[in-house]
């Protein structure tokens, strides 16, 4: 049985008797389905018993008795110590070392923390790989063990504010972080906002945005903001699911710039809590920067910006995101049906039955995506466009195989060492089970490589490999091989005539 040991903030966030992070429940959750030990430490006890009236004591008492408390300290070796010699100790490191020191031990399997500096000493020790976040444990249960998934579906749906359930435990950190939050949503009644649910109506996302012209007032955003059409990031809270939902919201909040032709979007976020924490590395992983401080009410909060318009080369390919350099190389990269859309749930085909792709897997809710291939060209190139053509069927491919999709190549690496450096780094972002990485591997593992692409844009009307034929794109009877380029011409031509629009930098008019 694996030996689970919980941070002492893991403790406080599941015994508060007000829930502070939503996180925490699935959490526990695949604690007991797998059947992990929940272990406490003394250090922890000892610390918990500091805080809270005798009420307080008494019900941790009642509650702790649920955990098993560690009998014993590891001994910190010299080794472990001189690890660490470079990091400052305060009296919080002390306990915080010895946790990891069990871990390092091997006196437990695991430690989960939601402490970010804990968890960079775990690397320090080598050990980054046994300490975990809340979500980054959820997001490889849930990606190890899908079929203990506790419900099959998630949906984003846009409706009225004044239709959802404010007093929904949900709201409940943001009705402590915002001061007025339930009249906020009151008048607010009247528009929409994204929300996610579980297929038990449980609200685990929510989302609303709000466009800003160039003559709006910011007085209390310094440096002040120059007159620009913004998107501002409203109100932004998701629980983590393991379903990389963070991905899913990123692209509605990239959809609605788009549409509503702002030169920038931006958010403001306290940093109080972890989840927080989380969201604002979620931004900054997709070019959202660090801009100044927004203060209201004597509180202080961070001020996030991403630049619309502007492709900037010396920011990686997802940072620039949605904004694309369309300055490359063109490609056609062919996928089998049982792949497609489970790959690419926003281009699925009117004939494909949408029960089967009801969307209970990661990899269908990421904006980046992993595919697998041992057809890599040579002169690939990260920032490389593909159009993604879904394979038809036999005797009737000139007229069921189809182009569906645009994607950037965000990276793609080969020459894996070993096969768990393979199949860490194809995550749960991949179309394909363990048995058939686990295959592939076995039969590829000189040339097999792992292309992380980013989802762009379905095309409007589908053209078929007839298409590519008559057009000189593709020579007949053949269907294009992996990777298979095509020039600017033949591109442009593929997007005008599936009636796509694309947006493209500089251009306010798309």
């Amino acid at each position: 049985m694996v030996k689970t040991l919980l941070d002492t903030n893991i403790i406080i966030h599941r015994e508060n008797t007000k829930v502070t992070n939503q996180s925490i429940g699935l959490l526990y959750y695949w604690l007991d389905k797998l059947h992990y030990e929940k272990m406490i430490h003394p250090y922890s006890v000892k610390e918990l018993r500091k805080y809270g009236d005798a009420q307080m004591q008494k019900l941790y008492d009642v509650k702790l008795s649920s955990y098993i408390e560690m009998k014993t300290v590891a001994p910190q070796s010299e080794v472990f110590i001189n690890s660490l010699k470079q990091i400052p100790i305060s009296e919080n490191d002390e306990i915080d070392n010895q946790l990891l020191c069990e871990v390092y031990c091997g006196r437990v399997d695991i430690l989960i923390t939601e402490d970010r500096r804990m968890r960079n000493k775990a690397i320090a020790l080598g050990i980054s790989e046994r300490v975990f976040s809340i979500n980054a444990f959820i997001e490889k249960a849930t990606s190890e063990n899908p079929e203990l998934i506790n419900y099959k579906h998630l949906s984003v749906k846009k409706q009225y504010i004044g239709n959802v359930d404010v007093s929904n435990v949900f709201f409940d950190s943001l009705r402590d972080s915002y001061q007025g939050f339930d009249t906020w949503f009151a008048k607010k009644s009247n528009e929409e906002a994204y929300i996610c649910y579980s297929d038990s109506d449980m609200i685990l996302g929510f989302l609303y945005l709000k466009t800003e012209d160039v003559d709006s007032d910011y007085h209390d955003i310094s440096p002040i903001f120059p007159p620009k059409r913004r998107l501002k990031i409203g109100t932004f809270k998701i629980d983590s699911t393991g379903f990389r939902l963070g991905e899913r919201f990123i692209k509605i909040i990239f959809d609605n710039a788009i549409e509503r032709n702002v030169d920038e979007i931006y958010v403001t976020l306290f940093e109080n809590r972890p989840e927080l924490i989380a969201l604002e590395a979620l931004l900054k992983r997709w070019g959202f920067n660090d801009y100044g401080v927004k203060e209201s009410n004597g509180k202080k909060e961070k001020v996030l910006v991403k630049s619309m318009k502007t492709y900037n080369p010396s920011l990686s390919i997802k940072q620039n995101f949605p904004n694309i350099n369309y300055n490359v190389a063109k490609r056609i990269l062919p996928i089998y049906p049982q792949y497609h859309t489970n790959l690419l749930p926003d281009s699925q085909l009117k004939t494909e039955n949408e029960v089967d792709f009801i969307g209970n897997i990661a990899h269908r809710y990421a904006l980046q995506k992993v595919y697998v291939t041992w057809g890599m060209k040579s002169d690939v190139r990260v920032g490389d466009i593909v159009l993604f053509y879904r394979t038809g069927e036999e005797g009737r491919k000139g007229y069921t195989s189809v182009l569906t999709t645009v994607a950037v190549i965000d990276e793609f690496v080969s020459n894996f060492a070993t096969k768990k450096q393979f199949m860490d780094y194809c995550e749960n972002r991949s179309v394909f089970s363990k048995e058939e990485l686990n295959d592939f591997w076995e039969k590829h593992r000189y040339n097999i490589c792992v292309v992380k692409f980013i989802y762009v844009k379905s095309l409007e009307s589908r053209l078929n490999l007839q298409y590519l034929w008559n057009n000189n794109i593709i020579p007949f009877p053949n269907g294009p091989r992996p990777f298979v380029r095509i020039d600017d011409v033949q591109y442009n031509n593929i997007i005008k005539d599936s009636n796509t629009k694309l947006y493209k930098v500089g251009d306010r008019n798309e």
